[in-house]
């Protein structure tokens, strides 16, 4: 039995190293560490570090806030529940990913395995992705609460939460998708829509039940705290678990380790012995097929966008920083700042002296946040294996490349409408300032893109196992981000310049809107100089 453990281990170990290795570190550092490296570490290092200094002030803010209103032990429930809520939603994307997108299950089915042993291995990989989320949150907010209350039995409770909160949260997810799984291997179809909509059922359910019981436990007490401290619990049995001493919490974090035993008897109960993995059947009906002829730009543009968008990795990775990255500043505002003072950067955009300043401010918003894209820098590493289809097709390299620049300006321009839309309505911009926003914004865009592009296809990554290895452990991303970055700190000297000796705001923008032309000429020219 012992035996048997050491092998699941190992090969959660090895799924760990597919999925989660970030720019193939463990074998860089085994070599030579060569200057471009180094510099490549310190700088998501300063990345990172940036994020915790925001992250460790926005959660000292919340907690002076809470003890202001005397409602100190609310902290704790909340950044927990917060926490089971992100935990929800990464485990259920990454089970769906794990046993439906990822080409591996196929293959290790065909090693002296038995499926049990390979279903209890994924579930520990999630878990221990699942412990290092949980630890990268809650560290600063357990300073920030022992700090401010001298106790040493936070530590305590920390610790035991964040061994516990991942199997309370992970093993009915769990559950679901292996049912799904056996139900879809009878059925022969449908693994990727059962798994997804039983995932989608149970978080429905589970927030159905949640508001319910928070509104009935309202009504009950007349008290309205009351009924956000029911909606707020992160876990059954949470208000029995906090009234436990220290050496009983560590049992039950003790206990719940003991407990990653349950899946392999989840599995070994659903799956049993024989598991097999079936493809989507494919009917073709010759005398009803038919054929459409279509333009080459429309059949390539049509390829990526299946490609991209039918593919939950790229998915997530692409749309992540152009979909979320805009609800940040309003956030940010709302969070440091009082209404009073909003109200006032509200007249403050408007007026006539500090509009076009205003202006800068926003589209230097846009400009970052659009620096910051993986789908055109991944463009042709997501070929992987295929691209020598694309080299074989009647449409060259480079009318490919322009039209994955397509497709990525697309894509990216839904980022600048978001933001536009919110600059508009939240910050009362004019239609002249948006205007300009949307022309430069645009224009930066397509140069991000095309940079990307350039990058990507000069020296693509090839050679993945795994779609997430395309995206996230692709040197040519990080190699397009910092190319941006230091682009747009050039653009901002030249205007911190221009400003000092009083150019017009009409002459700055057309300084901007022409050598972003000539860098896109310049890119463009490199991009039909690549060699087929």
């Amino acid at each position: 039995m012992m035996s048997r453990w050491i092998k699941i281990f190992q090969l959660s170990r090895t799924i760990c190293r597919l999925n989660f290795s970030f720019l193939n570190v463990r074998h860089r550092l085994k070599e030579q560490l060569d200057i471009y490296f180094i510099v490549l570490l310190c700088f998501i290092a300063g990345m990172i570090g940036v994020f915790y200094y925001y992250y460790f002030q926005i959660m000292e803010q919340a907690y002076t806030g809470l003890v202001e209103f005397g409602m100190a032990n609310l902290f704790f429930p909340l950044i927990l529940s917060g926490l089971s809520i992100i935990l929800t939603i990464i485990s259920s994307f990454l089970l769906i990913n794990l046993f439906c997108f990822s080409k591996d299950l196929e293959n290790i089915l065909l090693f002296p395995i038995q499926p049990c042993d390979i279903f209890t291995s994924k579930y520990i990989s999630n878990i221990l992705f699942c412990y290092g989320i949980e630890i990268l949150l809650l560290f600063p907010v357990c300073i920030i609460q022992t700090e401010h209350t001298g106790d040493i039995s936070v530590i305590i409770t920390y610790i035991s939460a964040i061994i516990m909160l991942p199997h309370i949260v992970t093993f009915p997810l769990s559950v679901i998708v292996t049912i799904c799984l056996k139900i879809a291997m009878y059925l022969r179809r449908m693994r990727t829509i059962l798994a997804v909509t039983g995932i989608g059922i149970y978080l429905a359910g589970n927030v159905i039940y949640r508001v319910a019981t928070a509104d009935l436990h309202m009504n009950l007490e007349q008290n309205f705290l009351s009924g956000v401290t029911q909606l707020c619990t992160p876990f059954p049995f949470y208000d029995k678990y906090i009234c436990l001493n220290t050496g009983l919490k560590l049992f039950a974090a003790i206990l719940s380790v003991i407990a990653v035993v349950g899946y392999y008897y989840l599995s070994n109960f659903v799956i049993g012995i024989k598991y097999a993995v079936y493809s989507r059947q494919v009917r073709l009906i010759a005398a009803k097929m038919k054929y459409h002829s279509s333009s080459k730009l429309k059949s390539y543009f049509s390829k990526e966008c299946k490609m991209f968008f039918r593919n939950p990795v790229y998915v997530i990775n692409g749309l992540f920083g152009i979909i979320i990255t805009p609800f940040l500043l309003p956030f940010s505002f709302r969070v440091s700042a009082a209404a009073e003072s909003i109200e006032q950067i509200r007249i403050l955009v408007t007026a006539p002296e500090f509009s076009f300043y205003a202006t800068l401010f926003s589209l230097a918003v846009i400009v970052l946040t659009s620096s910051i894209n993986v789908i055109a820098s991944s463009s042709f590493s997501r070929e992987g294996a295929n691209l020598w289809i694309a080299k074989l097709i009647p449409y060259g390299l480079k009318q490919q490349a322009f039209v994955k620049i397509l497709f990525a300006v697309i894509v990216s321009f839904v980022g600048i409408i978001i933001n536009c839309l919110i600059f508009k309505l939240y910050f009362y911009y004019n239609f002249r300032q948006i205007f300009v926003i949307v022309l430069a914004g645009t224009l930066f865009t397509i140069l991000w893109n095309t940079i990307g592009v350039f990058i990507d296809m000069k020296h693509p990554k090839l050679e993945w196992t795994n779609e997430v290895e395309a995206v996230k452990q692709n040197i040519n991303v990080i190699l397009s981000i910092v190319v941006c970055i230091i682009i747009s700190a050039g653009y901002f000297l030249i205007v911190m310049k221009m400003i000092q000796r009083c150019f017009t705001p009409f002459v700055i923008t057309g300084v901007i809107s022409c050598s972003l032309l000539v860098l896109i000429l310049i890119v463009c020219i490199g991009i039909t100089l690549e060699q087929e």
